[in-house]
């Protein structure tokens, strides 16, 4: 009977496909595919790095944070008209940075300490017994060559570099901190307040950070209280130092006054003269007259000459334009004065907007340009003015003085005592205007030390948080999640990279370009028994198809002439070759087809524990063994077994030969097939691993085609591949590839598609 199962030998093995180049293409179905077989690791870790996070959210120390808004006065309150020793602030970007800076430094720091009574609590050990140990182990890694092997899987790396001369760094010794409970609380209180702007408001937000939410909203508070404290203490300070110089200068004045009026009411009286305004005659007058006016004309230049003075300074100074606009009182000058502050406040307010090159920012600094070229060109015009005022002042006192000095030549001696009289009193009336100026002001300042207040008030303080700033246990858990998913994508990753086996019969195609004729089912013992047992139970089993399957592919493949003699090897042992053997011939037996199965294993043969039935107990009445035949000993017939169950005839052996080479090299090997050729329309033979020995090159020289085993996700990729270098070395024609003992279940839940898994038309 002629069996049609394979036309002719193969001749080459099927080119291997063209494989793409890692990272020439992204395949998304492929890594969702290993996500899903990788799912248990990825969850797992994922699982396992929230628990982490969410443990050390539990076991961190909990910190609270308060926090207080201080807002800058830009409107004051003017309760008396006199000005302030101390001005309101001109607030802009740079006064609320310096504000922050006194509201965060050290002596605000020493106020809330001294103001709240705090003192440091008791360094706790545990740390630097943690941070020293730390350090040893460091050492002791790198001591150890660990960190060197392991940097040499990374490669040279600033990086790697320093965590080397981090773990290597010698203990160094802590630097002593002040032994003053009060610095070692200001440095804690520096360590944990904060205050900052943000550009948009003329608000301070000082926030303070400790163990309790109580402690933490309290310090807050002081650090509000105390800064406003300071501004007003300031005032005081200024104010009241202002007023005790005018008391001294007051005093000084005050007896001035008096020695210039004695001294006047002495000339009178000296004189004769009851009223020094009582004159006898019309030079007289006309010299009171010029008194007077001359008196003017002095103030007149005096004030002329202060306000050149000042003009003149300002304009080579460069001084603040609304001094300027006060002191030369040109309303010019006011209005360029209010066009600058708008300039620089548009300015400041878009600057925090946007670049010092945007388009904006540009015109108004051009703007601001031509404006203060204004100021300059109409200080100078005024000063000018003031100028051509002082010397008609001059000349007009002049005037007067030489007029004066006529009326004196032709006054009497009598008249010359009276405009003596006169001078004195002039002196004396100027120095008790100037008391009086001094008396006054020197009130003001003393009211105005009471009614001091800060250039800022406390709009929100700060209140108890009920919960904790660090840890945020919601995002301790989120990065333990994210980074949980990120490891295990990346275990995932790297343990897909470095998969020993293959997981998909195009895989295996494709890398070792040999044609794939099926994958086999993995039959479990413990459930259902034999394989070989469990072909015949089931005949419509996923098993059984997948047999079918690959006996159609060997039929498909050849067109040409039948091969009758086909080689079955694998690369390694435990592949599941004897079985798909046994199974393949068993069900081409079923099919009344006449098949011989010749165990060509003569070293570790497994066939007889394969096959179903049970051992012969007579020796005597066993079958001839395989090696009995290639010896002489025994008749080719007389080793023949038979299958009850399918009928199908099979050549073992019972024993296991030490150099098997001398009989499969030889004639009697020959003398085998070529017998069974003659009674049997296919033989198979069960060939040895080609890794292992090298039986299989031997008996390939007898097949007209080569089958390849290869056992589902644990053949090691480089045995394969070695195997089939081997082979075709050998000149071995792999006529294809078989992948044994696949596991369905697995293999459908790590995302690889098989028609096998849950087939509606199997039994199984």
């Amino acid at each position: 009977m002629s069996v049609e199962m394979l036309s002719s030998p193969i001749s080459e093995p099927a080119p291997a496909h063209a494989r793409p180049a890692k990272g020439d293409e992204i395949d998304l179905g492929a890594i969702m595919a290993a996500i899903k077989r990788r799912r248990g690791t990825i969850l797992g870790l994922a699982v396992a790095c929230t628990a982490i996070g969410v443990g050390a959210s539990y076991a961190v120390k909990p910190t609270y944070w308060a926090e207080a808004v201080i807002s800058l006065n830009v409107r004051g309150a003017a309760i008396t008209e006199s000005a302030s020793v101390i001005p309101d602030l001109k607030v802009d970007n740079s006064i609320i940075r310096g504000e922050i800076d006194i509201l965060t430094s050290r002596t605000a720091a020493g106020r809330v300490v001294d103001s709240l009574g705090l003192t440091p609590e008791p360094v706790s050990e545990d740390a630097g017994l943690i941070r020293d140990g730390l350090q040893r182990l460091g050492r002791s890694i790198a001591e150890s060559g660990l960190f060197d092997r392991a940097a040499a899987l990374v490669g040279p790396s600033e990086v790697v570099d320093g965590i080397r001369a981090a773990l290597a760094r010698p203990d160094v010794p802590s630097q002593p901190v002040s032994s003053d409970p009060r610095e070692q609380m200001i440095n804690i209180l520096l360590g944990n307040v904060s205050a900052a702007n943000d550009g948009r408001s003329y608000s301070i937000r000082v926030g303070y950070s400790a163990a309790s939410a109580e402690q933490a909203a309290l310090v807050a508070n002081a650090f509000a209280n105390e800064y406003l404290q300071m501004q007003r203490d300031e005032k005081v300070r200024e104010t009241v130092n202002a007023n005790e110089w005018l008391k001294r200068q007051v005093q000084v004045l005050r007896e001035d006054v008096l020695a210039a009026e004695t001294r006047v009411q002495k000339l009178q009286e000296n004189a004769g003269l009851a009223d020094p305004a009582r004159g006898g005659s019309a030079v007289s007058q006309q010299m009171a007259q010029l008194n007077v006016q001359l008196v003017a004309a002095r103030a007149a230049v005096t004030q002329a000459e202060a306000k050149l003075r000042s003009g003149q300074d300002m304009l080579r100074t460069r001084g603040s334009i609304d001094s300027a606009a006060a002191v030369l009182e040109s309303p010019m000058l006011q209005l360029l004065a209010r066009d600058q502050t708008e300039i620089k406040r548009k300015m400041a307010d878009l600057s925090s907007q946007y670049g010092d090159r945007h388009p904006t920012i540009i015109g108004l600094r051009s703007e601001l340009a031509s404006v203060e070229q204004r100021i300059r060109d109409e200080m100078q015009r005024t000063v000018q003015a003031l100028n051509n005022d002082v010397a008609i002042a001059r000349a007009s006192e002049q005037s007067l003085q030489n007029r004066l000095r006529q009326l004196e030549a032709s006054y009497a001696d009598g008249a010359k005592v009276e405009i003596q009289v006169r001078q004195f009193q002039r002196e004396a009336d100027a120095a008790r205007e100037l008391y009086q100026s001094f008396l006054q002001r020197m009130k003001e300042t003393g009211a105005q030390a009471e009614l001091a207040r800060p250039d800022a008030r406390i709009i929100s303080e700060a209140v108890e948080a009920p919960f904790p700033a660090f840890p945020n246990r919601k995002l301790f858990a989120v990065i333990g999640l994210v980074f949980g998913l990120f490891l295990g994508l990346f275990i995932a990753f790297v343990a897909e990279n470095l998969q020993r086996g293959f997981n998909d019969i195009d895989d295996l195609e494709g890398e070792t370009g040999i044609p794939g004729f099926g994958s086999i089912p993995l039959v479990r013992r413990g459930r259902k028994g034999n394989p070989v047992d469990y072909l015949v139970e089931k005949p419509i089993s996923a098993y059984s198809e997948s047999l079918r399957t690959v006996q159609s592919l060997i039929h498909s493949v050849s067109q040409s002439r039948t091969a009758r003699v086909i080689l079955v090897t694998s690369a390694v042992a435990g592949e599941g070759k004897s079985t798909f053997c046994a199974s393949l011939t068993r069900q081409l037996a079923l099919g009344n087809q006449k098949v011989l199965l010749i165990d060509g294993d003569l070293r570790r043969s497994r066939l007889l524990e394969v096959m179903p039935g049970k051992p012969v107990a007579d020796q005597a009445d066993a079958p001839a063994d395989l090696i009995e035949v290639l010896e002489g000993r025994r008749e080719f017939g007389d080793a023949i077994r038979v299958d009850e169950a399918t009928g199908l005839h099979y050549l073992a052996t019972a024993r296991h030969e030490q150099n098997p080479q001398r009989l499969l090299m030889g004639r009697p090997m020959q003398g085998v097939i070529t017998q069974a050729l003659r009674h049997y329309d296919l033989v198979v033979i069960d060939a040895p691993p080609v890794m292992a020995v090298s039986d299989a090159l031997v008996l390939a020289r007898y097949a007209d085609a080569s089958l390849l085993m290869v056992r589902w996700s644990k053949t090691s990729r480089k045995l394969v591949n070695d195997a089939v270098k081997r082979l075709r070395v050998s000149g071995v024609k792999v006529s294809g590839a078989v992948m044994t003992m696949v596991d369905l279940k697995k293999r459908a839940k790590g995302g690889h598609e098989d028609y096998s898994y849950r087939n509606p038309y199997y039994a199984d």
